[in-house]
């Protein structure tokens, strides 16, 4: 099978999918993992393990654009306006998932050294579906703000802890001396890593994007600029999520225009991207492993779950953070997938070495991450999609185009538009415009049928040219109607039209063969209502956050 049929398989059912669960009020995202698991070994088989190997590079391009989506939404004047908050939040959500976890395991097993590497494990956390969630619901606050800054700085210090507790268990299980190297240089020097890579690449990127214009451009050099972060990062064995987070954070920071114009521009592939992504991640979901997860699996699931709520919520309160933030943040960074399972793998392979012991012990790892992966991966969408709706930040951060989309003609259009009657004599017709502050009349017959329409540029024409005469009437100075609309066209096709046909007017009749006049589409005042409900939504969630104290 050639590549480009699975890649229009996951991307066409994947959306169909996605669209479905859509209906149901639950997250796209969830949609994408079935059509993946549906397709893949588990079931239909159709996405075999050697063509799954092929597309092994896609969580790396996924997970880049996911990252420098979060960087770019981590401005510093937001983050200091968070305080220290977020920094206590994250460790001790991270830790709070550490440590629950670790007590579990060994209250289970009495074995400390296994213990210790579930509890490594715990913290990785999945920002690609948080992020996919929080994009798709067009959020917009508090929580929001901190789920971008806490999915992208968790997995920086998740390293960090599966680096020292990885190391502390290896000495538990075979008796050797410990390795400073192991436990602080390796995991500095790909923090620090990381970081210089995407300072750099986000500094420079930024520099030479400030004079391109065209959208194509700024795409092309964006789209590069990320995914030679991620190839850097990837040889020089650094993390590509924090490389790519820091890139995304430089590029906001110090060139916030240019930023913007280059997020828009990644949005625009962002969608099939994250489709073939968690197309791909539900197809390597192999639902065989469930049953084998056993008690250990079902532990680590609930400690996993009880840690992140638990930790996030005291540090919320110990950095006095609102109820919202409170109440909501643990929900929303359940996710688990590509990270946590990177690191099973490296414990597993880790415990290969070790003899027939260390053999199991690799396997147990392994199955029980993998099973686990399934079950947050499911659930943390779900959990994310529950705390943007509970914290009222739904739709807040939606755009006068996002409005367009859904909104008719009939939804906007203007009915008390001042009407003429065909025969009505000019000085009537002037006593009309004179007291009222529209720019266009529509022109009428008897039958209500529209005949044509007058403007304050063809009054004015028709003063410059003929003598005002008491017997002309409307329809005499009235001009043909070169283009009309339907009530139930959507507005973003006749704002189109209108923009092609350089109409700041377009009269609205009941059908193609129905000129009865309805109203009047004005396309200038359309927008100043649609920017005006923009802003009243973005004030509404500003305020419903003051007065919650959230």
């Amino acid at each position: 099978m050639n590549a480009l049929f699975p890649v229009a398989l996951a991307l066409l059912f994947g959306f169909l999918t996605g669209k479905l669960v859509g209906k149901i009020k639950l997250p796209a995202v969830l949609g994408y993992l079935i059509a993946g698991v549906i397709f893949g070994p588990s079931l239909l088989d159709v996405f075999k393990e050697d063509l799954l190997i092929k597309f092994e590079f896609f969580p790396g391009l996924a997970l880049s654009i996911v990252a420098f989506a979060i960087g770019s939404e981590m401005k510093l004047k937001t983050l200091r306006g968070m305080g220290s908050g977020i920094g206590i939040i994250t460790v001790l959500e991270s830790f709070g998932a550490f440590i629950v976890v670790t007590l579990g395991v060994y209250l289970l097993t009495g074995k400390l050294y296994l213990a210790l590497i579930f509890g490594a494990l715990a913290p990785a956390s999945a920002p690609a579906g948080t992020v996919a969630v929080l994009q798709e619901y067009k959020a917009k606050g508090r929580l929001t703000n901190a789920l971008y800054a806490v999915v992208g700085l968790d997995d920086g210090l998740a390293i960090i802890i599966f680096a020292v507790a990885a190391a502390l268990a290896e000495i538990l299980f075979t008796g050797k001396s410990a390795s400073v190297a192991n436990l602080v240089v390796v995991p500095a020097v790909e923090i620090i890593g990381a970081i210089a890579i995407g300072v750099a690449i986000g500094a420079a990127a930024g520099y030479f994007s400030r004079k391109l214009l065209s959208q194509e451009s700024i795409l092309s050099v964006s789209l590069g600029a990320v995914l030679l972060c991620a190839g850097l990062a990837q040889y020089f064995n650094c993390s590509l999520i924090l490389a790519n987070l820091a890139l995304g954070m430089t590029y906001v920071n110090l060139f916030p225009i240019s930023n913007r114009k280059a997020y828009q521009a990644i949005q625009f592939i962002s969608m099939p991207v994250y489709i073939i992504f968690f197309f791909l991640a539900g197809a390597n979901l192999h639902i065989g492993l469930l049953p084998k997860m056993g008690l250990i699996g079902l532990v680590y699931t609930g400690c996993r779950t009880a840690g992140l709520i638990g930790g996030s919520f005291v540090g919320a309160v110990i950095s006095r953070q609102g109820r919202i933030i409170r109440n909501y943040l643990g929900l929303g960074i359940l996710s688990q997938a590509g990270v946590a399972i990177g690191l099973a793998m490296l414990a597993s392979g880790q415990f290969k070495s070790f003899g027939q012991q260390g053999g199991d012990v690799a396997v147990l790892i392994l199955n029980t991450i993998c099973a686990t992966t399934i079950f947050f991966e499911i659930i943390g969408p779900i959990g994310t999609r529950i705390a943007i709706g509970k914290a009222g930040e739904i739709g807040a951060n939606i755009t006068e185009e996002d409005l367009i989309k859904t909104y008719t003609v009939a939804d906007v259009m203007s009915k008390t538009v001042p009407t003429v009657d065909a025969g009505t004599p000019l000085t009537e017709v002037i006593d009309v415009v004179s007291n009222t502050d529209s720019y266009y009349y529509p022109v009428a017959d008897k039958d209500k049928q529209l005949v044509g329409a007058i403007t304050l540029d063809g009054i004015r024409k028709t003063f410059s040219t003929q003598e005002l005469n008491t017997w002309l009437v409307a329809l005499d100075i009235a001009e043909p109607v070169i283009a009309s609309i339907r009530p139930d066209m959507p507005l973003s096709d006749a704002l189109d039209k209108a923009r092609q046909m350089r109409l700041e007017h377009l009269p609205v009749v009941a059908g193609s063969q129905d000129s009865t006049l309805l109203g009047v589409l004005d396309c200038q005042a359309v927008h100043r209502s649609l920017s005006a409900e923009v802003l009243s939504r973005q004030q509404k969630a500003d305020s419903m956050h003051a007065s919650t104290g959230a």
